[in-house]
């Protein structure tokens, strides 16, 4: 990666949360306060589990920041960090005290969200796999349960303790304390207030809320049952659902009701829709979620919620990630969780970002949006499509100026009612400015019926003739009218306010549909001169009556105006929502600049005449800079550029686009049989007995056919493959084996008696027929199963289906007498010896515990090939080196693609490694995942990286037909960062040594 400016040198300097000052943080029933200023938060969700490549969060947060966003909102997973109990782990890839600390850095405000149970489609739903063998009900006061809650509350707010903002040691403004209860049942209650008091006790003093699920029901308000020490109260809206291949769902006004339950408070969304999952076994990709949740429903949303007051926004998500290892909850998504968010599983910017930015800069320009109030929408007139929807917010706040704020600023939103229409309407509406609107009430249709005074009432918006406001199918906009902005007022715009800010001079951006006609009104005490500086020219109005400046237009390519009278100079940029994606907002320290462009502009640091600016580009291209006018040079990522003025005052250069990466073939790979436990003779000696006749959660057995406990759980393995093997000595021959597997969606598990075959199943029970002569009377015979654990479910709903159990329920062999078990998972157990990749990354294939996907391990002896089908049912092992030579200064997303042509007939699933790391899991059966995004950190960008497939075989003869690497988008670029330091086969193993058997 390039080794650009990227730390606290380079941080937004105006931000409070990093001035190691205490702040104070207020609410009422509009928005939050910092220091008595009020705030619009505006957070993008980021589990940074999900992306297992430290130096790589400082990317996402940045381009979170200068995207608009002001918050990260980061749940933490404690089953990652706990392998066992009273056992945490904060270092390396789970370093949340880093992560916290590189928020601050970037100038983002947190809200933490440490559970202690996550939901997040994250196995267990957050919770760590030993409390499966809890035998009490999660998630309520059950003391088993809730001793082991308050433990990890006690050592995660310890480092979230440090970095609030109420002390001067952070960003955190906010605390969740826990997620989506299901209802307001007395064990529900009881149990989150008493969670509620212990994070109290623990010195967390920033706003405390729980987020109440599915549109909101009222439950744990602020002062009422299950919330007596909440501040805020907080809800989830995913208003298309999560069907990526079905109807969407419609929008909806919200607020009266959410206002209903906590009046005093805010309106906050702690998670709105910003995508959706994928399933095991859909038919489409994650791009499919992209597409499902859209710009234009990005849009629609952001609006929508405008409308509804709402001023703590929480996108989830805003960066997806990977469900690396066996991180993951087997029913709600494969190994990728791309999300179809804005910003896309490889870290590369999709369209969906520069919509968040439009409302993000939106609302950090005009800061009266925090504190308006719903009031009766103007009456439109709406024609050619279906009907629109007028809604109008108010702010009297710091007002009282009326020669130049009027009323104050209203905010003006216009959609379809129905938010899948896709007709389009052209719209009109008559706008006074004299008279507040009354207050609205639910039943309003809009009309503002108050006298006119000729200064502020227009009878028609847009004023210019033949022209309309545009609603087309499936959009929706934001209007801004009555605006003081500096000494300027904005009477009203027809276009969106993207920004406005001090660049060397009052700026003003506005920007609307390409082809789409604009018009602004601003107001003057005289008649001032215009200058077109670039673009095309505008058409000019002067109302000498009013004072009014009217600007008309058509959007499309950039146009730059300078506007000068009355000792006032306004610079105004009109461009279009297209190229909001290339323009970029950045704190300098002193001053704000705009920069238009680059794929993105990451930083900005002004030193004297010098302005350092730190971002990335896909392909060689212009550069436009508003700054200070003292500024002479101009540095882009460390070097300095050649830069001029051109005529609007701003610096012009042209920066350099990427090399284009080679991605190295794989053709040639070592091979060797990896399950010698299916043997009839294998040694299992050393194995675990499975022999227990109670479980600590009754729900794992004992077997009524076998009359022992077989779940992994119980016996310390809970991630990946297990294997089982039953000793016995049939009194008759063995016809049948009945087999009940817990696995998980997707999961399988393969049978095998005195080393023959007899077939393979999912999740459930299935009898196997065993052939003639296989195990005879009076002869020792072993059965051999290996489960595949797909993970642990969430316990959303509170039903306990985290822990139904996993690995084998029971087995019944008629004739068999009493078999003796003995159970083998992942090396360690609980104490993996890999402690840097941990406990996720790897379960109990005998390549694992032997460390044949680490680098570095012996495979001298194994037999090369080209071919990665299978020869028989079971395991085979596949490693092979390539050589990456990735371009210095670049960031390109390098991404293993499986090819199989069988239409998913063959049954087959590839565990992938990449130096040693789990990447993910492809099931050629079930599907749809075929493309996997290796994570940067997994990755050596210049030199040898070993790949190692563990394919698992229900049939003889499958296989991939091919496996390569593939360029995901390169950007030149990118922050520092490289490959995690990770131990290879020598660390961990030695020369002779093997662990697990």
């Amino acid at each position: 990666m390039t080794q650009n400016a990227d730390s606290a040198a380079a941080r937004s300097l105006a931000f409070p949360g990093n001035d190691g000052k205490p702040h104070r943080v207020t609410w009422d029933d509009k928005s939050l306060k910092i220091d008595g200023e009020r705030l619009t938060v505006w957070s993008g969700e980021f589990h940074y589990w999900r992306l297992p490549s430290p130096d790589q969060w400082r990317d996402v947060l940045q381009k979170l920041k200068a995207s608009g966003f002001n918050a990260v909102s980061l749940y933490f997973f404690w089953g990652y960090h706990s392998s066992k109990p009273g056992s945490y782990d904060f270092s390396g890839i789970r370093d949340i005290d880093r992560l916290l600390t590189m928020a601050e850095e970037e100038g983002l405000y947190v809200i933490a969200r440490p559970g202690p149970y996550i939901n997040a489609e994250a196995s267990m739903g957050g919770l760590p796999a030993y409390m499966t063998t809890h035998g009490g009900e999660e998630r309520t006061a059950d003391p088993q349960n809730l001793a082991a809650d308050l433990e990890w509350l006690k050592v995660v707010n310890r480092i979230i303790g440090k970095h609030q903002i109420t002390d001067g040691g952070g960003s955190v403004i906010a605390y969740q304390v826990e997620n989506e209860q299901i209802d307001n049942a007395p064990k529900h209650v009881e149990y989150i207030e008493k969670l509620q008091a212990v994070v109290e006790e623990h010195g967390i003093d920033v706003p405390l809320f729980h987020n109440d699920w599915g549109d909101g029901h009222g439950y744990n308000v602020p002062g009422g049952p299950g919330g007596s020490r909440l501040d805020l109260y907080a809800f989830d809206t995913y208003p298309l659902g999560f069907d990526c291949k079905g109807a969407r769902g419609k929008l909806s006004d919200f607020e009266s009701r959410i206002r209903g339950y906590s009046p005093k408070t805010p309106v906050f969304i702690a998670e709105g829709q910003g995508g959706a999952f994928t399933s095991w076994g859909r038919d489409f990709q994650s791009g499919e979620c992209a597409k499902f949740v859209d710009e234009a429903f990005t849009r629609q949303f952001a609006v929508n919620n405008l409308a509804n007051g709402v001023t703590m926004f929480n996108s989830y998500m805003e960066y997806g990630g990977t469900n690396w290892g066996w991180t993951g909850d087997p029913g709600s998504g494969f190994t990728s969780y791309d999300y179809g968010a804005p910003i896309s599983e490889d870290r590369r910017i999709t369209p969906k970002l520069a919509v968040h930015k439009e409302f993000g800069y939106l609302q950090n320009a005009v800061k009266p949006i925090a504190s308006a109030q719903n009031v009766t929408p103007p009456t439109i007139t709406s024609t050619g499509g279906g009907p629109v929807k007028a809604q109008q917010r108010l702010s009297t706040e710091n007002a009282e100026d009326t020669s130049v704020s009027g009323n104050g600023m209203r905010l003006i939103t216009l959609r379809h009612p129905d938010s899948n229409d896709t007709s389009t309407s052209q719209v009109t509406f008559p706008l006074d400015l004299a008279d507040p609107p009354k207050a609205a009430t639910s039943a309003s249709a809009g009309g503002n019926e108050s006298g006119e005074d000729k200064n502020s009432a227009y009878r028609r918006i847009p004023q210019q003739k033949n022209t309309a406001i545009s609603i087309a199918g499936r959009d929706a906009k934001t209007l801004v009218a009555d605006y003081a902005f500096g000494p300027h007022r904005l009477v009203y715009s027809t276009s969106q306010v993207l920004t406005q800010l001090d660049a060397g001079g009052d700026l003003l951006a506005l920007d609307g549909t390409k082809g789409e006609t604009g018009e602004t009104v601003l107001r003057f005490a005289s008649k001032p001169k215009v200058t077109t500086l670039d673009g095309a020219p505008v058409d000019v109005t002067w109302d000498a009556d009013r004072k009014d400046l009217r600007l008309n237009y058509t959007h499309g390519d950039a146009r730059t105006l300078r506007i000068a009278g009355g000792g006032k100079e306004l610079t105004v940029l009109i461009t279009d929502r297209d190229a909001v994606a290339t323009t970029w907002q950045l704190d300098a320290g002193r001053s704000d600049i705009l920069v238009l462009g680059p794929e993105l502009a990451r930083t900005a640091r002004l030193s004297g005449a010098q302005l350092d600016l730190t971002g990335d580009t896909r392909k060689p291209g212009p550069l436009r800079v508003f700054a200070p006018k003292n500024v002479d040079v101009l540095t882009w990522n460390g070097r300095r550029i050649d830069a001029s003025r051109d005529d609007t005052g701003a610096l012009v250069a042209t920066l350099p686009g990427p090399q284009k990466p080679t991605m190295p073939g794989i053709d040639s790979w070592r091979t060797a049989d990896s399950d010698p436990e299916h043997a009839a003779g294998f040694d299992d000696s050393g194995w675990k007995k499975a022999d227990r006749t109670t479980a600590d959660n009754p729900k794992h057995g004992p077997g009524e056919a076998s009359g022992v406990v077989l779940d992994t759980d119980e016996y310390g393995f809970h991630e990946g493959d297990t294997w089982y093997r039953g000793h016995y000595t049939p009194a008759e021959a063995s016809t049948t084996v009945k087999v009940s597997a817990k696995t998980g969606t997707a999961g399988h598990a393969l049978v095998w008696l005195n080393g023959r075959y007899l077939g393979a199943q999912g999740d459930g029970t299935t009898t196997h027929k065993v052939p003639d002569g296989v195990a005879e009377p009076g002869k020792p015979a072993v059965l051999a199963v290996l489960v595949r654990n797909m993970g642990h479910y969430e316990d959303w709903s509170s039903d306990g289906r985290s822990k139904t159990g996993r690995g084998l329920a029971d087995v019944a062999v008629p004739g068999s007498g009493k078999v003796r078990w003995r159970i083998q998972g992942a090396a360690g157990g609980p104490e993996p010896a890999d402690t840097v990749r941990g406990i996720c990354n790897n379960g109990g294939l005998y390549g694992e515990r032997k460390g044949g996907h680490l680098p570095g391990a012996p495979d001298s002896s194994w037999r090369t090939t080209q071919s990665l089908k299978s020869e028989r049912p079971g395991v085979r092992w596949f490693r092979t080196e390539t050589e990456l030579r990735l371009p210095e200064g670049s960031d390109t997303a390098v991404g293993l693609r499986i090819a199989d042509n069988s239409a998913r007939a063959d049954k087959y699933r590839v565990q992938i490694f990449v130096n040693g790391w789990n990447t993910g899991q492809y099931v050629n059966n079930v599907g749809p995942q075929q493309e996997f995004v290796i994570p940067s950190g997994f990755l050596k960008e210049r030199g040898k990286n070993t790949i190692a497939l563990a394919i698992t075989a229900e049939q003889t003869g499958v296989g991939p037909d091919s496996v390569e690497l593939v360029d995901r988008g390169t950007v030149l670029g990118g922050v520092s960062g490289g490959q995690n330091e990770s131990p290879g086969y020598r660390e961990l193993l030695g020369a002779e040594r093997s662990r697990g058997q």
